[in-house]
């Protein structure tokens, strides 16, 4: 794009972004973008991330608002330059906010994925940590509060959540109720499933805890194999594309070497 249009096309964009002080047409927008269909599914994320403020979701969108600008910004310079023409321009106009908004929703849901796995991984200590104390005479809301103050780590800063819950006035199986809910855990559902039920009926919580242990356990242990057995199939990939290929091609050379030799005399 020559000089003589991209000039009258910068002062348009400058009078239009003063123009917009009054109109607020960018500000409509903005506000238009932090309503998409998937906000419950973004706010549910955040949530397992431990981000439950209202305000969480919309500096998420400020953030991707923010990229997307600096991409376009930087883009509009690349025209402006003269270093791409107007058919890469409107192509990248389009594809940078999709890009932009799906890598980092994309990111999000893999930083979920990883704490929760991170807080099962952690949850068998804990209920072992639980199960000695209440077996010594504590009972279940002084032995998780005991258990947040000592441990370290992502569990631990969820059961100081639920301390400072229960001492609002909250039950204990109404608080890690809404810790299993929001961290989307089978393994920690059915721990609070069974504590529940065990407090409801009576029966021995020690026992109770004894087996959610040994159950969350055998679970850890499934999980372990599991990535192990994935690890392994992705290990074979080299071996079977790079290395098997490379040993028979060192394998059949001399010999195809030798037929050459023999073809050409």
């Amino acid at each position: 794009m020559s000089s003589q249009l991209s000039i009258p096309i910068a002062l348009s964009l400058i009078a239009f972004f003063i123009a917009d002080i009054e109109n607020q047409v960018m500000f409509k927008v903005f506000q238009r973008s932090l309503r998409f269909r998937s906000r419950v599914q973004i706010e549910k994320r955040l949530s397992k991330l431990g981000r439950t403020d209202v305000r969480d979701y919309e500096n998420f969108r400020i953030s991707q608002l923010a990229y997307t600008s600096i991409g376009l910004t930087i883009l509009s310079l690349f025209l402006f330059s003269n270093r791409i023409s107007w058919t890469t321009y409107c192509f990248l106009l389009v594809l940078i906010p999709i890009g932009v908004f799906t890598a980092s929703e994309r990111d999000l849901k893999n930083r979920c994925e990883k704490r929760v796995k991170d807080i099962e991984s952690e949850f068998p200590s804990a209920i072992e940590m639980l199960t000695l104390a209440v077996g010594a005479g504590e009972s279940p809301a002084s032995a998780l509060k005991r258990i947040s103050t000592r441990a370290n780590g992502l569990l631990a800063n969820e059961l100081k959540r639920v301390i400072v819950e229960i001492e609002n006035g909250r039950t204990l199986t109404a608080a890690l109720d809404d810790v299993s809910m929001r961290l989307s855990s089978d393994a920690i559902r059915r721990f609070v499933d069974s504590l529940a039920i065990s407090i409801s009926r009576g029966s021995s919580l020690v026992e109770t805890l004894s087996h959610s242990a040994s159950e969350v356990r055998n679970q850890e242990r499934i999980r372990l194999l599991t990535a192990a057995g994935k690890s392994e199939i992705s290990m074979m990939i080299p071996v079977v594309f790079l290395i098997l290929p490379v040993s028979i091609l060192f394998a059949l050379y001399p010999s195809l070497a030798n037929l050459d030799l023999f073809g050409g005399s």
